[in-house]
């Protein structure tokens, strides 16, 4: 896949005016970053897909696995330490490899991985049966590549031409609200509790789902959601049609990363745990014991899911505890690394670590299944992952929270909306704090209800 460059002047694009510029007509699966240039999000992809396979959510665990690792197959196996001295220029996503950095994708899938996937993985979670898909992979060869370190943007493939401008289409969201009441909420943690008491687990990630409506330009609505959150792992991806259903969408406000892997076998993961709202004095969360806690154990859950696949003696982990501010939260971030196997393929890395350890608990198979008791609601996408595996052997992974799950419109025009909001449950979690935490995630999308 040949890779050209065009540099367009840093003030005259914003990457997530890319939306904004995209044919109408044309299907679009983003990764766009709203947020600061560093490390963790450096590009945003705007990617035409050619193909699609779309893995539903009545298969059986066995051949679910099976139709992801078939799709997988297609992008090259992840090429371990043992070859990485070799992998080349493009081993680094965004190296500077002479004149111009390189995109770290090539053409390859951009995915949506719904959180029940995680149950085809693990026999000792039930599974639900749901007409939802439990992924979604995209094949796209063509795709402009923003770098925010220059504000260049680089051509893969033949993409299509972008509008000189665009003024977006009105949209209207509607009042977001909670499915089930605080009080419902609250007794879901208080039951949590219980079982952590009871030594059946550490921590347990329980979630609420709020409701709206939305109309209008779904595009705009994502450019508005990306950039008012300045979300560093966003993405705005139109899902295709299967099964009757059509014209659904995903718009992620993510601030976290799953999983980062470079074509050496390296790979990086930033789990969050622990939530302030951004109006308060940030020093509430970093002197908490409680939170510090219940990041150090997705700490270590995490460090045993990558040493399935990583080799002995490679994790690390680099920050145990960050602050990190967002638009309308503060959250406790760390990061473990590590260097995967040589053997190990992608479907096998996604069976060691998804559903991501952050939005499950502690131990893993035993939060899903209190979760799958107490939350009256599939998760859908929420909770999954969203973003690319590349032929270049590079991928990225958001956690899909903050993530609203866009349906088809109505004979009015209008749309279903949902999006959920969850908690990381300890021994000393108050159900009234847990309740106020979920309403202080759910301003992500509730500040863009319309007036």
């Amino acid at each position: 896949m040949s890779v050209t460059a065009h540099i367009s002047k840093p003030t005259a694009l914003q990457a997530a005016d890319i939306l904004l510029r995209w044919p109408r007509a044309a299907p679009l699966a983003a990764l766009v970053s709203g947020g600061d240039v560093r490390a963790q999000n450096s590009w945003s992809i705007f990617a035409a897909p050619r193909e699609s396979v779309v893995i539903d959510g009545t298969l059986s665990a066995r051949d679910a696995v099976a139709a992801l690792e078939a799709a997988l197959a297609r992008t090259p196996r992840i090429i371990g330490a043992a070859a990485g001295a070799a992998a080349g220029a493009g081993a680094k996503a965004g190296a500077d490899t002479g004149d111009a950095r390189t995109p770290p994708f090539d053409g390859g899938w951009i995915v949506a991985l719904g959180y029940g996937l995680g149950a085809c993985f693990e026999k000792r979670v039930g599974s639900r049966k749901t007409p939802a898909p439990h992924a979604v992979l995209l094949w796209c060869e063509d795709a402009w590549c923003f770098d925010h370190s220059d504000g260049s943007l680089h051509a893969v493939g033949t993409p299509p031409a972008l509008a000189d401008e665009r003024v977006p289409s009105p949209w209207r969201l509607s009042s977001v609200d909670p499915d089930t009441s605080d009080s419902h909420y609250g007794a879901g943690v208080a039951r949590v509790v219980e079982y952590i008491r009871a030594g059946d687990a550490f921590q347990a990630n329980i979630s609420r789902r709020f409701s709206g409506e939305i109309s209008g330009d779904l595009r705009g609505f994502a450019h508005a959601a990306i950039t008012e959150n300045r979300a560093w792992f966003g993405a705005s991806i139109d899902l295709p049609n299967h099964g009757g259903r059509g014209g659904e969408h995903l718009v992620s406000m993510s601030p976290e990363l799953f999983l980062r892997v470079r074509p050496d076998g390296s790979i990086v993961t930033r789990p969050i745990k622990g939530t302030r709202p951004a109006s308060v004095d940030a020093r509430e969360l970093v002197e908490s014991g409680k939170d510090a806690a219940e990041l150090a154990m997705i700490v270590d859950l995490m460090r045993n899911d990558l040493g399935r696949v990583a080799e002995i003696g490679s994790i690390r982990v680099a920050e145990a505890r960050l602050l990190e501010t967002h638009r309308t939260v503060h959250h406790g971030v760390a990061e473990i690394s590590a260097r995967l196997r040589p053997d190990v393929s992608w479907t096998q890395l996604l069976a060691a670590t998804f559903p991501p350890g952050s939005v499950t608990g502690a131990p893993k198979i035993r939060a899903m299944q209190i979760i799958d008791e107490l939350e009256p609601h599939t998760r859908g996408f929420y909770c999954g992952a969203i973003g690319f595996i590349a032929r270049s052997g590079h991928a990225a992974l958001n956690v899909a929270i903050r993530t609203a799950q866009i349906g088809a419109a109505s004979t009015s025009g209008s749309r279903p909306v949902c999006y959920h909001a969850g908690c990381g449950i300890v021994a000393e979690s108050e159900p009234a704090s847990e309740v106020a935490e979920t309403h202080a995630k759910a301003r992500a999308i509730a500040q863009l209800i319309s007036a």
